[in-house]
C-alpha cells in the first residue's frame, strides 16, 4: 500500500448514498454519544464523545462534511438531552465546526492525516478559547481557563491524534473501492 492511501487517502464526496449514509451517521453519533457517556456515569470533558466523529467527517468528507457534522451535532444533541449545557452550547458548537472544517481543508489541500487531525484540533481549542474570551467568560488567568478546559481531555485527544488518521484512511479508502464497484 503506497504512502498517499495511508496518510493521505482521497477525500469521500458526499454524492452517493452510502457516502451520505455515514456522514448521517457521523453526525448521529456525535449526537447521542454524550448523553451515552454521561448516562454511564463517565466525563465527557474527559473522553470528548461529540469530537471524535466530527474530526472523522472532516477527515473523511472534506470541508463542507466537517462543517455539516461539527454545526449539526451539537445541537441536534442538545435538543435531544440537553447537552452540552447551554452556556456552553454556542461555544463548543464553533469549536466543533472549526474541527470539522479545518480537517476537511487540511485534508482538501493535501496534508496527511495526522498532521491535519493536530492542526485542526489545535484551531478548535483556539476558537473555543477565543470565543470565551471575547464573551467575557474567563474568570482568572488563560493558563488556568486552559488548564480546566482542556486538560481533563488530554489523553482522549492524543487518543483521537492517533486513532482518527487511521480510522479516516480506512473509511476513505472503503469509500473509494466501493465507488469502483
Amino acid at each position: 500500500m503506497s504512502y498517499s492511501l495511508v496518510l493521505n487517502p482521497p477525500l469521500a464526496k458526499l454524492n452517493k448514498p452510502v457516502s451520505l449514509f455515514i456522514e448521517t451517521s457521523f453526525v448521529l453519533i456525535a449526537a447521542v454519544l454524550p448523553s451515552f457517556v454521561h448516562t454511564m456515569g463517565w466525563n465527557g470533558a474527559v473522553l470528548l464523545p461529540m469530537h471524535w466523529t466530527v474530526l472523522l467527517a472532516g477527515l473523511v468528507f472534506g470541508p463542507v462534511g466537517g462543517f455539516i457534522a461539527g454545526g449539526a451535532s451539537p445541537l441536534i444533541s442538545y435538543f435531544l438531552s440537553g447537552l452540552p449545557a447551554l452556556p456552553v452550547l454556542f461555544p463548543m458548537t464553533l469549536e466543533t465546526i472549526t474541527y470539522g472544517t479545518v480537517a476537511g481543508l487540511f485534508r482538501k489541500v493535501k496534508l496527511n492525516l495526522y498532521v491535519s487531525t493536530l492542526l485542526s484540533m489545535l484551531a478548535g481549542r483556539l476558537v473555543y478559547t477565543l470565543v470565551f474570551l471575547i464573551l467575557g467568560r474567563v474568570s482568572g488567568s488563560l493558563l488556568a481557563f486552559w488548564q480546566k478546559a482542556f486538560l481533563p481531555g488530554l489523553v482522549s485527544s492524543l487518543i483521537m491524534l492517533f486513532f482518527l488518521p487511521v480510522l479516516a484512511a480506512g473509511i476513505g479508502n472503503n469509500l473509494k473501492n466501493s465507488a469502483k464497484n
